[in-house]
Parts: structure tokens; sequence; C-alpha cells
């Protein structure tokens, strides 16, 4: 075989179809205003002409068809069911000059360091058209190179290259330079220069390693960009089926590929049901899409970009193990209020959307049994099991086999119900699965030590798993995880501000937009008011990089509460910027004031003792009750505490928006404000341990009053029976109250400081 020219696009076929300029390496060209498009768009454009022109010219696609459609050929043979076989030289016609065409256009838009890669790769696939082998790995070796061009198209083509996040075009580089590299292995060198290399055809080894490194990386591009939210799987599914429809000479290896696809994405069989699963007790409101977390919002969309693309890389690289990203845990630590919980959401819902999610636990001081590790295996047992049928049934065996290890210490747990049935099973997964634990600093010590260790000991060491873990940095935990080889740490607070300025203006500019007032005020006096880009900036400047500032901020300008969305935004904007959450804050209260009571008389201490009471229970309720129910628990004297609720929306969430709804605080950095004497004002202080005491009276109060002997009224000829027999019971003296009264009086004197 004669090697390839030095033209960069030509080749010994002189197809002048095929001859592709190759772009200089010099960067991408400043875009000029107007409409005009850029010269990546440009070759992108004339790209996608040439590959129909290909496919036409060579019987792929017909005319009025769509760029994937079948040829005339394939069609007749999938109605005879005989296989059509488009003929090899042809075939690699197509697929290298439409790959050159994208590459050409991807050079202007990838990072420096990448260009050469790229350019390189031109050259290489000049030597790849004139390959003679027919044999079965050389096929598959063409089909890889039409899913990388299909895979960079998918994700660029199509869109303007400004709003290209520097992370994709990142991200294609690395593609394109993992398969120059994989090419590179490929080669010999036949004299001296990249042109006189000629291609290890014959060896069949060579070449099925190739093709074995073309999936990993390909795996790994899919992977990492679906989680950071770059693509969207339906179409990169799309693009694996598509070639089923004309390249039908290698259709064996773009099924492997939509095989594995489509385990990204069927449903999976999780309806496995079993008593002894029932034996689990796990938490359910710790898991990511609980109704206890409806309110924990996603990242909004094209903010947290660079973030979430590295975590979908350090998620992607399970099998390439490259230097760093390698490690089976990241650690995302970070401030109060920096938006560590929204991260974790995300990447729980992107996970979950490619079948890659295992298990979750959110950690929440607000409830009782998010807070401590009594359950915390127990639930990610029983999450798993409801993940996988095959999962299930393994954990069913393990729990019958040896039921005893249900009261284990934890580490003996998770060995029994998880590491040992589970570990096989992980090593033939397409992709890894992945956990994620949020907020470990909210679980009460010594516990959060205990999960943390069972995280770096045994969960971390299972194949195919990787571990996202959120936490405050917490002395204690931040010594553990950033001394162990196995964690990636990544410091929230330390990201560049330029980057968090510009997600927290993207959120702002929705949010405070003109349409989004309207929606919100309509029919009343502020309906055709917006702040100007001017007073949009200083809101930027005044959150601080702080998320949870700019949240609280937009709640409080869009309230109907307060003084109007315009002097409130004025007030808001004379906060100094580093006052941040603490001003913020003091001014929800001053907002929450009534303006017809005087100060100081005796209504205000009336309003400012029940203000007290509905706050100070709320925060340190161990779960959300109703507001009817908190009522009749504390037995006040005028039960009146849903409008006070109601003016500190900012900072409260009500679960429904009926007559009688269930609050829950935002965020913890306002009870951490509330109840700190240093910085909130003194008048408005919350002593927790008054309020817990308060709270564990009136739990034994409202017991002696509600209990009574066979409250749920079972016949006598049922009293001896097992629970499991028993036949309805009568629970309509089993109040919300008196429930949560049973459950929490003695977590409230144990708290209540009481001597």
């Amino acid at each position: 075989m004669s090697g390839a020219t030095e033209t960069h696009g030509g080749n010994t076929a002189g197809d002048s179809e095929r001859n592709t300029p190759i772009p200089s390496r010099a960067a991408t060209p400043v875009i000029a205003s107007g409409s005009r498009p850029s010269r990546a768009r440009r070759f992108l454009a004339k790209a996608e002409k040439k590959i129909d022109k290909f496919k036409l010219k060579f019987g792929l696609k017909e005319k009025g068809t769509e760029s994937h459609g079948t040829s005339e050929a394939s069609t007749t043979a999938a109605s005879t069911g005989e296989s059509a076989t488009v003929p090899t030289g042809k075939t690699w016609a197509v697929v290298a000059g439409a790959l050159k065409m994208t590459l050409s256009g991807a050079v202007l838009l990838i990072p420096d360091p990448f260009k050469g890669p790229a350019e390189a790769l031109l050259k290489i696939i000049d030597v790849f058209e004139q390959t003679k082998s027919n044999n079965e790995e050389m096929e598959d070796l063409k089909a890889r190179c039409d899913l990388l061009n299909e895979s960079m198209a998918n994700a660029i083509k199509g869109k303007d290259e400004r709003l290209l996040s520097a992370e994709l075009k990142e991200s294609v580089g690395r593609l394109v330079k993992g398969i120059h590299d994989t090419f590179q292995a490929t080669l010999v060198e036949y004299s001296t220069g990249i042109s006189a290399y000629v291609m290890v055809e014959d060896n069949t080894e060579v070449v099925k390693e190739a093709n074995q490194k073309m999936d990993q990386i390909l795996q790994c591009f899919w992977i990492e960009n679906l989680i950071a939210g770059s693509l969207v799987l339906s179409d990169v599914l799309q693009t694996v089926r598509n070639h089923t429809l004309f390249l039908n000479d290698i259709r064996k290896t773009v099924k492997d590929q939509e095989g594995w696809m489509l385990k990204l994405c069927a449903a999976t069989d999780n309806h496995f049901k079993s008593a002894f699963l029932d034996k689990l007790k796990h938490v359910p409101g710790a898991a990511y899409d609980s109704q206890e977390l409806a309110r924990v919002n996603p990242c909004f969309q094209g903010t947290r970009v660079k973030l979430l693309a590295g975590i979908g890389r350090w998620m992607s690289n399970t099998a390439l193990e490259e230097q760093g990203t390698s490690k089976p845990i990241y650690v995302l630590d970070g401030i109060a209020g920096i938006g560590k919980s929204t991260v974790a959401k995300t990447v729980a819902q992107h996970a979950a959307a490619i079948n890659s999610l295992g298990a979750t636990f959110f950690f929440s001081r607000d409830h009782a049994d998010r807070q401590q590790a009594a359950d915390f295996v127990h639930t990610i047992a029983h999450q798993l099991a409801c993940c996988d049928a095959s999962y299930g049934k393994a954990i069913a065996t393990a729990i019958d086999g040896h039921p005893e290890s249900l009261h284990k210490i934890m580490a003996q747990q998770f060995s029994v119900l998880v590491a040992k049935p589970l570990s096989d099973m992980l090593k033939q997964r397409a992709t890894p699965l992945v956990f994620v634990f949020d907020a470990l600093d909210e679980c009460a010590q010594p516990d959060a030590s205990d999960i943390l260790s069972l995280i770096i000991g045994s969960i971390s060491k299972l194949p195919n798993v990787k571990v996202f873990l959120t936490t405050r940095p917490d002395l204690v935990l931040r010594i553990r995880y950033q001394s162990t080889a196995l964690a990636n740490c990544f410091h929230l607070q330390e990201i560049d501000a330029v980057i968090v300025d510009s997600d927290i203006r993207l959120y702002l500019n929705y949010y405070l937009s003109l349409s989004n007032i309207q929606k919100v005020f309509e029919g009343t006096e502020w309906g055709s008011w917006a702040p100007t880009k001017h007073q949009q900036e200083q809101l930027v400047s005044v959150s601080d990089k702080l998320f949870i500032f700019a949240s609280t901020a937009v709640k409080l300008i869009l309230s109907y509460q307060g003084r109007g969305p315009e002097k409130t935004l004025t007030s808001i904007l004379s906060l100094e910027p580093k006052q941040g959450m603490v001003k913020l804050y003091q001014k929800v209260l001053e907002i929450a004031m009534p303006t017809d009571i005087l100060r100081p008389s005796k209504d205000w201490d009336l309003w400012l003792a029940d203000f007290k009471t509905a706050i100070g229970t709320t925060i340190i309720l161990q779960h959300p009750v109703s507001v009817k129910a908190l009522e009749r628990l504390l037995q006040l004297e005028s039960p009146d505490l849903g409008p006070m609720l109601r003016n500190m929306h900012s900072v409260l969430a009500p679960f429904d928006d009926g007559p009688n709804p269930t609050y829950k605080i935002h965020h913890k950095s306002f009870p951490d404000f509330i109840t700190n004497a240093a910085i909130c004002p003194e008048e408005f202080w919350i002593e927790e341990s008054k309020y817990h005491l308060q709270l564990a009276k009136c739990c034994l109060k409202t017991m002696d009053q509600q209990l009574c002997f066979n409250i749920c009224q079972v016949s006598v000829a049922d009293q001896y029976k097992a629970l499991a027999d028993l036949p309805e019971l009568n629970k309509e003296r089993l109040t919300e109250e008196l429930k949560y009264a049973v459950c929490n009086w003695a977590a409230h004197v144990a708290k209540s400081k009481l001597k």
C-alpha cells in the first residue's frame, strides 16, 4: 500500500469532493457584531451539505430524504430480509470526508492545546482513506469513525459558537485528542514525517485494541456531557440508531454501541417485590426526588456549567482511569448558601436519567431520621433494590440468609446487604454507578464521621462505583476527607468570581425579567415595573457569590407583602456586599413587622411573642407539620400562625397552597442567623433551648389529653392477633399532633437543657 501524500485534504483517489483545506492554528477569530455567521458556523453548514452530497453520490441517501434516511438498496434489502452491503471503498470515502469536514470546523472552536492533534488527525485520516483491508476489525473501525463524526457534529452543529460553553469546546478537544492518540497507535512510521505513516491494517490485535479504546473514549464523552447537561440523551441515542439505516455493512458495531446506549435510557426492571425487602427500615425523605426535597431546586439552566462538566468528566472516566479523575470520591465542600444541595440534586437527576444513579441520602438537621446514621445502610440497600430487580433479588436473598445483619453495626450491614451480594453484578455494568450524599455536616456526630469512614472504606471500593459528597467544611470531616488519596476535593467558594457572577446574572435576568414580573404581579400597579440593567448588576454585586442571597432577594422582591418590588429592591441594594446574608435576613424581619402597630406598646409585645413562637417552633420541629396541627400542639390562646408564617415566605417554603399548608425552612442559614445572638437583632433572637422546652411540655400535654386505652378501637376478639392480621384500624383519633408528640417529645426534652 502506498503512503499518503502530504496534501492536507487530498488523497490518491483524486476525488475533488474529498479535498479538505486545513485551517491554520490561529486562535478563534473575534465575532463581529450582527448576524453574519462565523467561520466555524460556515464550516459546519458546508460540512452538512457535503455529507449529504457524499451520501447521494454513493447511493446512501435518496433525494428529498433526511440525512440519515435509507437508500433504495437498503430499503429493498430490509423488505427482503437480506443484508445490504455498501462497497467498502465508497463507505470509507463518505466516512472520511464527513469526519474531515467536521474536524475542520471543530479546529476553530477547540482550545489551542487541542488544535495540533486535531490538525494531525486530519492528515491521519488521509492515510485511512488508502486502506484496502476488508477484515471485520477494520469494518468496525469505520463504524466508530462515523460515530465519532456524528457525536461531534451533534454537540456543535446548528449552534451559535458564541453560546457554546468553554467546557463543551474543551470536551470536544479532549475527544479529538483521544481519537488522534488512538489512531496514531494503528500507524507505523514508513520513513519520516506524518505523511509517511501507513496503517497496520493486517495486525488485527492492534486494530481491535484501537476499537476498544474508541468505545471507551466515545462513551466517556457522552457520559461527561450528559451529566453536564451539554447533550440530550435522546439525541445521542438517535445518533447511534441512525447508523443502522445507512451503514449496513458495519451494523454489528453500531448495534453494540446502540445496546450500550440503550442501557443508559432503558426502563429498568425495578418492580421486584419481596417481604424481605420490607424489613429494611429505609428513610423515604432522604431520596433526591422525595416530597421532602421538592423545594430543593436543581441548577438553573445554563448555570454551574464548568462545575457540572468537571463532575461529568470525573464520573465518566471509570474506564480510562485518567490521572486525578479516576478517584472514586468527589467531595464538594463550601460555606452555607453557596449552592451545594442544588448541585447535588442536579447530579442525581442527570445520573438517574442515564440509569447511573445507585442511591441518594440528603441529610437534614430538620428531620430526625435524616440527621443520624441508624437507617443509612438500610436506605441505600432499599434504593438499590428498587432501581434494579436483579439487585433487589440479591439483597432479598442476603436478608433471608442473614437476617441478623439488619441489626449489626454499619460496616457489617453494608458488607452483608450490599457489597457481597452486588459486587459481581457491579463489575458487569456498562456505566459507573453513582451514589449522591448531600449535607453530611447536618448529620450529628459521631454518626457523620462513621458514615464518612464507611464511604471511604467500603462504598467507594465497590467495583464501578463513584461517590459524590457535599458538606460544609466542618473541621472533623475536612481532616478526614482531605487526608484520603481516594477523594477529589473541590471548594465551591473558591470558584472564579466571574463565573459565579455570570451564573447569578443569568438567574436574575430570568426571574426579574419584565415578562416574569408581569406574570407574578398581573392586574396590580407593579405589573409594568422592571429593574434596570444597572440595578440587576448591583444585585449581582451585593449577592457576593451566594446563590441563596440572590434567591432570597428575588423572593422578597416578588412578594405581595412589604412595600412593593421597587422599594424592596432599593432597600436590598443599599446593603454592603460583604454584609451578605446577615443584613438580608435582617431586612426579611423588617418587612415581616406589622406597620399598624406602634412600638413600643403592649400590642407590639403580644405580636412579637406570637411571632417568636411561630418562628421558634417551626425551625426546631423534628419534622414539618401542618399549620393547624402546630396550632393544636401549641394550644395557643389565639391560634393564628398562618398569617405570620405567610409573611415569612422568602425564608419559609409552604408544601402546598391550600388552607392548611406545611412550612419548611428554605435554607439552614436562616436558623443559623436567627438563633445566633451575636448577629440577630436582640428582640428577634430565638433561644433554641427555650422553645425545645416549650414544645416538650406541649407534646406531653397533648399525649396526656389524647392518648387512651385501645385508641384504635380494636374489638376484643382481635386484640390478641398479630398486627399484620388485624382488620383495618380506626385511626381517627391518631391526630397529626398526637403522632408528632409521641415520636418526638423525648428529643425536645433532650435539647431543652432541662436540669
